[in-house]
Order: structure tokens, then C-alpha cells, then sequence
């Protein structure tokens, strides 16, 4: 036999502990006795007590509680065979956390609601797999691909513009890096930029059309405004200063949405601009439920079925017969009404 909660079991220890407390309750009964009366008169006492009934309710109230414990532990045996499939398809998530992701036209920044959007639509996944790579002048891997969307929430928290060093925007390497998480057995691949589209390096549409040959999706999500606004930084006392170009002008950062328009052209996906009803999300859903999901992977499992109920009810009955039971003898309440009449 096996046990879901084995450490219940060590409830049992009630049992030997309830049997004493009933051997010492006959026995003060006793000694309480013999402050008024000599024990000879005892047997007279007690004439219209059944010895033989009160113990078997007790007998049978320790027995319940017996099988009461063993249905906690949740007793289990007589294996079952269970087959999990999965099915879904595999997800990166590429979020820009350059500089100028800390830029306040869209509230309260860039990277805040970037963030939102995609934890989002991390809460409308199911069964498929998602990573998230953070870029800016480089990239890195901040979560491999996994279906523990809570794990994936728990890494995209952790990022912010200070997660990579580098300065810069380089969309083609956050790609590139995207794509060698995928398996080559992957049949359907799909990777998000979540970005304001300024790619610095510039080779963003080159490396797009090599993903495409493996079978990737790319859809772009826009965070920013075409106005553009300026970028806050913190000097070393921690005041608010903005940046600047080589000439000392203070720099503008705007929505490059004819980048990310044409590396979500060229990678077969969409371009959404992140709105403040999140519709894009739902759209991006759309389409990968359109997707002929693959199979992820097909496990077979072995347990044993949990056997407690039997025990509850084995429980429930003696306590029902237990309630019934009397310890009195019925000529006490014959005496009782003889008397009354």
C-alpha cells in the first residue's frame, strides 16, 4: 500500500492515548464512588450500567477514529495507466530593454508596458512553450523555453534597462538569438519584438528572411510614440538628466514603425502598435490558435488510485452505529416510568 500523506499516520498515536483516558475515567469513577459509599455497594451502584455496551461503544468510536486517520493519509494501491499529451507550439518573446525603453511617451514608460502587454499574453497561453530574450546593444537569454508561465512571469519582472550593459538596439542579434532556442525537429516557431523599432545595427531585415527558412513567424508589438520623447537618466547624484547626441543635443527617441513594419512584412507575421486596450494581444492570440498545433511531447504515467473514500465511509457508519448505543439498561427506564405513574 502507498500513502498520499504518509505524516498523518502519525496521528495514530491518538488511539493508545484515548484507550488511557477511558481506563482512567472507570477508574476515578471508582475512587469518586468511595468518598461516599463502600465499594461492596459499588455493584448495586451501578446495576443499571452496561459495562459490555460502554465499551463497545468506545470500541467501536476508536475504531472510526482509526479508519478516520488512515483516510487522511489517503491510502492508495491498484495501479492506473495515464497518457499526458501536449500540444502547442513554441514562443520568443524579444523585449527591448535599451535606453530608450525608458522614454515616458507611452505611461509610465516604454519598458513598463512592454512588460504588461506580455504578461498578458503570457495569461492567454496554453500548452505552448515561451522564452524571452532581452536585448539592446546585445542579447541574452533571460528565460529558455518552458511551459511554467509562472516561471516565465518571474523572469520578465526581473528585467529593466539595466539587465544588459551594452548600449545600442540590435533587433537582428535579439533574432538570431531567438532562433537557436528552437529546435530543428520544431515544425511551427513564432517570435514577438516588443521593441520602439530604432535598430542600430541594422541587419534586422537580413537575419528576418533567414528565420523565415526555418519555419519562423515574426509579429513586431510597436512601444512608443511617432512624436517621440526624450530619454531620463540618472548622473551619479542621482538627479534626472536626459541624454544626448555627440553634439550635446538632447535626443528624441520615436516609434520607428517602418522597421518594425517591414521585419514583420519580410517575417511573414504582423506590426501592432501597443494600445492602451491591449487589443493586439487577443489579435497576436488569434493567429497562433490558427496555427496547426504540433506535438509537443506524449508521457505515460503510472500511479495508484487513491482508496480513501472506502475508509470515510467505513468511518461514517461506526460512528452511526456508535450514536445509537446505550449504555443503560432498559429496565432503568422502565423503573423511571413505573414510578412516574
Amino acid at each position: 500500500m502507498h500513502w498520499g500523506n504518509p505524516y498523518y499516520l502519525f496521528l495514530l498515536i491518538l488511539i493508545p492515548i484515548f484507550l488511557i483516558f477511558i481506563g482512567l475515567a472507570k477508574h476515578k469513577r471508582k475512587r469518586n464512588f468511595k468518598k461516599f459509599a463502600e465499594k461492596k455497594f459499588y455493584d448495586f451502584y451501578m446495576q443499571n450500567f452496561s459495562d459490555f455496551h460502554w465499551n463497545l461503544k468506545n470500541i467501536i468510536f476508536v475504531t472510526a477514529l482509526l479508519f478516520l486517520i488512515i483516510s487522511l493519509a489517503k491510502p492508495r494501491w491498484s495501479k492506473e495507466v495515464q497518457i499526458i499529451k501536449k500540444e502547442g507550439i513554441d514562443i520568443v518573446v524579444c523585449i527591448d530593454v535599451s535606453k530608450s525603453m525608458d522614454a515616458q511617451d507611452i505611461q509610465p514608460n516604454r519598458i513598463d508596458r512592454a512588460k504588461d502587454q506580455i504578461s498578458l499574453f503570457i495569461d492567454q497561453l496554453k500548452g505552448d512553450r515561451i522564452a524571452l530574450v532581452a536585448f539592446a546593444g546585445e542579447s541574452f537569454v533571460q528565460c529558455p523555453l518552458t511551459n511554467d508561465y509562472g516561471a516565465a512571469k518571474l523572469f520578465l519582472n526581473l528585467l529593466d534597462t539595466e539587465t544588459v550593459p551594452s548600449y545600442g538596439t540590435d533587433i537582428g542579434g535579439a533574432i538570431s538569438n531567438a532562433t537557436e532556442l528552437f529546435g530543428e525537429k520544431n515544425k511551427h516557431k513564432m517570435i514577438i519584438i516588443v521593441s520602439d523599432g530604432e535598430d542600430l545595427a541594422g541587419n534586422a531585415i537580413d537575419v528576418t528572411k533567414k528565420a523565415v527558412k526555418e519555419n519562423a513567424i515574426i509579429y513586431t508589438l510597436g512601444i512608443g510614440s511617432p512624436e517621440g520623447s526624450t530619454i531620463p537618466l540618472k548622473d551619479q547624484s542621482g538627479n534626472t538628466v536626459y541624454a544626448k547626441n555627440d553634439k550635446g543635443d538632447i535626443v528624441f527617441s520615436k516609434l520607428d514603425i517602418k522597421t518594425l513594419t517591414q521585419i514583420a512584412k519580410f517575417g511573414q507575421g504582423r506590426f501592432f502598435p501597443i494600445t492602451p486596450k491591449q487589443s493586439e494581444i487577443f489579435e497576436i492570440m488569434k493567429s497562433i490558435n490558427a496555427i496547426e498545433k504540433k506535438k509537443l511531447d506524449s508521457k505515460e504515467f503510472t500511479r495508484y488510485k487513491e482508496q480513501y473514500k472506502y475508509f470515510v465511509i467505513i468511518c461514517l457508519v461506526l460512528l452511526i452505529i456508535e450514536s445509537i448505543i446505550l449504555y443503560r439498561k432498559k429496565r432503568e427506564f422502565k423503573r423511571v416510568l413505573d414510578h412516574e405513574e
